[in-house]
């Protein structure tokens, strides 16, 4: 599973200064001394760059190198840069005092190295608070995207087991039994095909497009059946490179399903004014669209199910799942995830 990029904020802001504001009064003499010295001016500059160049340090360890580096598990190229990193700050940190102070001494290899111990016992701190506050941050993001994964599993189970689905749907098949044997025949077909997909993926976060994108079809084959042409269904006419998404994509189960599902739900449509429903996908997006007509009668709706699909997508991928009210149109488009 795939968790978004950190991103520094408020939150870690504050505990950055709180540790500068902590560790202020072990410095308080040295500060006077420098003051003393240089004059309250320049001892203002070099007090916000005492600070400021450790909270950089860690910022870059954290947000920069911890992602692209631990990530991948190369943890010796991780430790290479953290000591270029402090070699060229000390050079820096050199330069910067000698500037201040107005006069050039030689650098020398103990400069050096006692330049890097300081920043190493002030980053260092900051460093392992924010390291600590987002290795906790994950772990509530995973036991979060467990419960939400129960959540939508218990929500698609519920739905098609529900007892009014299950009798419309039988009062249809037997309807059809005695109309057309054919036409019943094809509609258990995939009536049994909506329940085998359910509990064959039931326990997985991601699922194949072409998985998927059979499923939903099944899905709106049953709608058809029941609404007759009161919900146009305009799907997509599979060009040979499009064909390939469907086998190099995912999506989270049951994605499609509950997108076609809300608009069902909350709008009204009949026969002779049917309403029209696009979808449609590109290399990084499938996008479902229809014209807004709400029922006169609200529908009493506890608003989980987008919410839902937006919540997994944000633990799943970088790319947010996107809804837009624009012109009469009801627009969602929600990532096609290239790995799992």
């Amino acid at each position: 599973m795939k968790i978004a990029k950190p991103k520094i904020n408020k939150i870690e802001i504050g505990l950055l200064a709180l540790c500068c504001a902590l560790a202020f009064p072990f410095m308080y003499s040295d500060f006077v001394e420098y003051q003393t010295l240089n004059g309250l001016f320049k001892t203002f500059i070099f007090v916000g760059f005492t600070f400021l160049n450790p909270v950089v340090l860690a910022i870059v360890i954290v947000y920069f190198f911890t992602p692209i580096f631990l990530k991948n598990k190369r943890f010796f190229v991780f430790i290479l840069y953290c000591l270029v990193l402090l070699v060229a700050d000390a050079f820096l940190c050199k330069y910067v005092a000698m500037l201040l102070c107005g006069c050039w001494l030689p650098i020398t290899l103990n400069t050096i190295v006692k330049a890097m111990q300081y920043q190493v016992i002030v980053a260092a701190p900051m460093a392992m608070i924010l390291i600590i506050k987002q290795f906790i941050e994950t772990q509530n993001h995973l036991l979060l995207a467990e419960k939400e994964k129960k959540e939508a599993e218990l929500k698609l189970l519920k739905q098609q087991i529900d007892p009014h689905f299950l009798f419309n749907n039988l009062n249809i098949l037997g309807a059809l039994i005695q109309q057309d044997k054919g036409i019943a025949g094809e509609y258990l077909k995939k009536f049994a095909s909506l329940y085998r997909y359910i509990i064959s993926h039931k326990d997985e976060d991601v699922v194949l497009l072409d998985d998927e994108w059979t499923f939903a079809k099944n899905y709106v084959y049953l709608l058809e059946q029941r609404f007759g042409k009161a919900y146009r269904f305009n799907l997509l006419d599979l060009s040979n490179q499009n064909h390939q998404l469907l086998f190099t994509r995912f999506v989270p189960p049951g994605a499609i399903q509950t997108l076609i599902e809300n608009i069902t739900k909350h709008n009204q449509s009949e026969e002779e004014k049917p309403l029209a429903i696009t979808i449609d996908f590109d290399d990084d997006y499938l996008t479902i669209k229809n014209e807004i007509r709400s029922k006169i009668t609200p529908v009493v709706s506890t608003q989980t199910g987008l919410q839902n699909l937006q919540i997994r997508y944000a633990l799943l991928s970088d790319k947010a799942m996107t809804i837009n009210k624009l012109d009469g149109f009801f627009t969602v488009k929600i990532p096609l995830l290239k790995s799992i």
